[in-house]
């Protein structure tokens, strides 16, 4: 008799279904704990070479306890006060040990791939030759832990304190170390190699013969770090640590590329920095003091504090910059951008660029500047409908679709202003000075 169709196929889903079960049923047998083991454990703190995956251990108080060479797989160790325990080459893979107490814990050799570490305390903890290898290690305390020779590759160890902590020859690649701290810590040849170090601090590291290849050095602090003929940076991240780190007296470093690095407290007085990258540059409190920064692109740069004064900024582009009290005294801005810029009341500025600062953020429409020196100020798309300009100086300044619509000109100077694009409609332009000035029509005035 033909066995049909239907019955081979309900066969075939029934065989699944078993060998489902039966595939979950092993799988949990496989991890599941030895409750003598773990009741020994509680009991005792001496469990080496335990049956322990999977035991719910959450919060227990295990301080000083033995348990290497133990299977404490995906283990719940949650909030576990486990300070000086031993689990010397035990295998924690996945193990849960978020905001765990394991300072002086002894963790040589041990597997600890993809475990949760989040909030742990580590301190002085020993991590060497462990595998740590995509574990979760964010906001936790390995401060003075020994991580030599450790495995961290892809591990996420962002917020985290690593201050003094040893990680000679670890592997680190493609590791997320935002934001954590790792003063005077000794990172000598350790591989680095495509590691997030975002806002993290190094200052006073050890970075002899350490390998940066395709790191994220952005706002990385690198002051006072220790490198060698060995170390190795990209070439934009060394001479950011160049820039930091050695004295520049006398050189320039006329249109380097210093986006996004960190120059916190850095002298860089007096430098000819012309047509340079600062682009997103932390600059918190750093000394510009009489250098030429003309065209210097500062856009979204974090210059609080800074001190600019006399500083050269010809064309300098400030969009987006921070200059809450920053220091600009003295210093020449002509035809510098200041849209989108943040100052605030105790930003040193001349009278006449905090004016033009005030007419490209808030608008002039209206506004009475009969008399005021605005040369060489960049005004473009200005809006100064209606303002009042009479007897105003506006010679060589950019204002290229600026908006001048009813505005009063009358014997304004604008020689040799650009103002292409500009709307003139209904100005009063009467012994306004327009030698040399570009029209908006984008001819040349002649001189009379």
């Amino acid at each position: 008799m033909g066995i049909g169709k239907g019955s081979i196929k309900t066969a075939i889903k029934e065989a699944i279904a078993i060998s489902t079960i039966i595939a979950i049923t092993t799988a949990t047998s496989v991890l599941a704990a030895n409750q003598s083991h773990v009741d020994q454990l509680v009991k005792t703190k001496e469990c080496s070479e335990c049956d322990l995956p999977d035991a719910r251990l959450a919060g227990a108080d295990l301080i000083g306890a033995n348990v290497r060479d133990a299977d404490l797989r995906k283990a719940d160790l949650r909030g576990a006060k486990l300070d000086g325990a031993k689990f010397m080459r035990s295998n924690m893979l996945g193990a849960d040990l978020r905001f765990a107490l394991l300072s002086g814990a002894d963790f040589l050799n041990t597997n600890l791939l993809e475990a949760k570490l989040e909030g742990a305390n580590l301190f002085r903890a020993n991590l060497k030759y462990a595998n740590l290898e995509r574990a979760n290690l964010s906001q936790s305390s390995l401060k003075n832990a020994d991580l030599q020779f450790a495995k961290l590759n892809g591990a996420k160890i962002d917020n985290a304190n690593l201050e003094r902590a040893n990680l000679g020859l670890a592997e680190l690649e493609k590791a997320d170390f935002t934001n954590s701290r790792l003063k005077r810590a000794n990172l000598r040849r350790a591989n680095f190699s495509e590691v997030n170090l975002t806002r993290a601090n190094l200052e006073g590291a050890s970075l002899e013969g350490t390998t940066f290849a395709g790191a994220n050095l952005f706002h990385t602090d690198l002051r006072s770090s220790k490198i060698d003929s060995d170390t190795f940076f990209d070439p934009k991240w060394f001479l950011v640590w160049k820039v930091v780190n050695q004295r520049l007296d006398g050189q320039t470093l006329v249109a380097a590329d210093l986006s996004g690095g960190n120059f916190e407290k850095a002298n860089l007085a007096g430098i000819n920095m012309e047509d340079v990258n600062f682009t997103q540059a932390y600059l918190f409190i750093t000394n510009l003091r009489r250098s030429n920064l003309a065209r210097v692109k500062f856009n979204e740069a974090n210059l609080r504090y800074a001190d600019l004064m006399k500083a050269n900024l010809t064309e300098a582009d400030f969009a987006g910059a921070q200059l809450s009290d920053a220091n600009l005294e003295g210093a020449n801005l002509r035809l510098a951008n200041l849209r989108e810029s943040i100052i605030n009341e105790e930003t040193v500025l001349d009278r006449k660029w905090r004016i033009v600062w005030d007419i490209v953020n808030r608008g002039g429409e209206d506004r009475n500047l009969r008399g005021e020196d605005l040369a060489g100020a960049n005004l473009r798309l200005a809006r100064l409908r209606g303002a009042r300009l009479l007897d105003a100086n506006l010679s060589q300044s950019d204002l290229r679709g600026a908006d001048f619509v009813g505005a009063n000109l009358q014997r304004a100077n604008l020689s040799g202003a650009n103002l292409t694009g500009a709307n003139l409609r209904g100005a009063v332009l009467q012994g306004a000075n327009f030698c040399g000035a570009t029209m908006p029509d984008g001819t040349v005035e002649k001189c009379k």
